[in-house]
């Protein structure tokens, strides 16, 4: 009988000992589910947070989802994003090159890598980030753009054509890829392509004033003076803060022997933004020279 009885004390243990593990299995499994939900709600409001431009109130929802879900790559990938617009470019990269690890796949934190490399001076880095997102990633339009921005400050005329061309075909209701390509056309001397894309950019974005101000360079080159000046006016209007826009039509003004008006617009443009002293007054030479050589 003690033989029977110690028997049934061992199939009793075992049972509580199988319901135990069933129990605690359970409540683990609850408990990583209430993680993956925590996580998930902060990272949520922290997006939406961002999208509002409450950016402190992102960080503090990213950091929540982080402590929740330390492996969440899309958390770091925001809450970099959300630092590099507060202008704290090193921690941003480092929430970047935290969610790579993680992820080697998330294209976007290798894009915004490459912005933010880009405005520390890292040239090279910023363009192996936008080269390695668009390997991920090969339809990724604002990878493209950038990297063809890149090759057109590199003087690389043809590479950058061939991106920008692309980021066009990938995402082609974007103002500011076309704007971009512009710029590039007009670098090659393609001035009617190059008015033909700020004018796509424009119809995309009528507010666009950078377009207007290109596309009045691309008319400026074009000797179309008058349509040149509607255009900087037109994006006087749209952004009068836009110091560029004042000095090039200054300059149209001097060619057309307004020099009272010229004089007006380049010392507006040097009170808006005084660092454009140097380039200013480079370009008024070389206006001068011109007219010069007309006369």
């Amino acid at each position: 009988m003690r033989k029977i009885k110690i028997l049934t004390d061992i199939k009793r243990h075992y049972k509580h000992s199988w319901l135990l593990l069933i129990i605690l299995l359970a409540v683990a499994s609850l408990s990583q589910a209430q993680t993956v939900r925590s996580a998930a709600a902060y990272y949520n409001r922290g997006n939406e947070r961002y999208k509002k431009g409450d950016l402190d109130g992102a960080i503090a929802d990213f950091d929540a989802a982080l402590i929740f879900e330390p492996r969440l790559a899309r958390a770091y990938n925001m809450r970099g994003s959300a630092r590099y617009i507060k202008g704290d470019l090193e921690k941003s990269i480092a929430d970047y090159t935290r969610a790579i690890e993680i992820d080697p796949h998330l294209a976007l934190a290798y894009y915004n890598r490459g912005k933010a490399r880009r405005d520390m001076g890292d040239v090279e880095g910023s363009f192996a980030d936008y080269t390695r997102a668009i390997e991920v990633d090969p339809r990724l339009s604002s990878a493209y753009n950038n990297r063809g921005n890149a090759l057109r400050d590199k003087g690389d005329l043809d590479k950058a054509m061939a991106d920008l061309d692309k980021a066009v075909r990938f995402d082609p209701h974007n103002a500011l890829v076309y704007n971009n390509r512009g710029l590039v056309r007009r670098a090659t001397g393609n001035l009617r392509g190059a008015i033909a894309d700020y004018n796509r950019a424009i119809e995309i974005n009528p507010l666009f004033a950078e377009a207007y101000s290109n596309r009045g360079n691309a008319r400026q080159d074009s000797k179309d003076l008058d349509r040149s000046i509607a255009d900087y006016e037109l994006a006087i209007k749209i952004d009068p803060s836009f110091a560029k826009a004042y000095g090039n039509r200054g300059l149209v003004r001097l060619f057309q022997g307004d020099k009272l008006g010229a004089e007006k617009d380049f010392d507006q443009c040097l009170t808006l933004d005084p660092k454009l002293k140097a380039l200013l007054e480079e370009q008024i030479e070389q206006a001068k020279r011109r007219l010069a050589a007309r006369q």
